[in-house]
């Protein structure tokens, strides 16, 4: 018994240690394992509501890949097209932007934040409904 409390002391812990602190740093990860679990979990749960009730195979994650694959996509073309029309916003996004949002006000920098998080989202979102 000494000796697997060892190991786990040695083996383990440090593991759990480093994966907790990834997490704490990448928040983001715990809602698509939360989401994971949840869609790996409903065929069990809708059955226990409904017992002929059907449910999605993992096909499903496909329409979701082709938006993400799709807004990278477009955003290399986004990119491309301001280099070649407008270069100057182009520079402009490359080089002075973090220096400019550092000097904004701290309600500033959350309105824009908000607003560019929520862009992408709404993005990601009517792709993933035309795909």
């Amino acid at each position: 018994m000494n000796k697997l409390k060892q190991w786990m002391k040695t083996n383990v812990v440090p593991v759990i240690k480093w994966l907790w602190n990834y997490l704490k740093v990448w928040r983001e990860l715990s809602s698509i394992l939360v989401a994971l679990f949840l869609w790996a979990n409903s065929a069990w749960f809708l059955r226990k509501i409904d017992p002929t009730a059907a449910t999605y195979d993992a096909g499903v994650f496909q329409i979701y890949l082709f938006a993400i694959i799709g807004l990278f996509l477009l955003h290399g073309i986004v990119r491309i097209l301001m280099k070649l029309i407008w270069p100057t916003s182009d520079h402009y996004l490359d080089s002075q932007f973090a220096q400019d949002f550092n000097t904004i006000t701290s309600w500033q920098k959350l309105k824009l934040s908000t607003f560019i998080f929520f862009a992408f989202l709404f993005a990601a979102v009517l792709l993933a409904r035309t795909l």
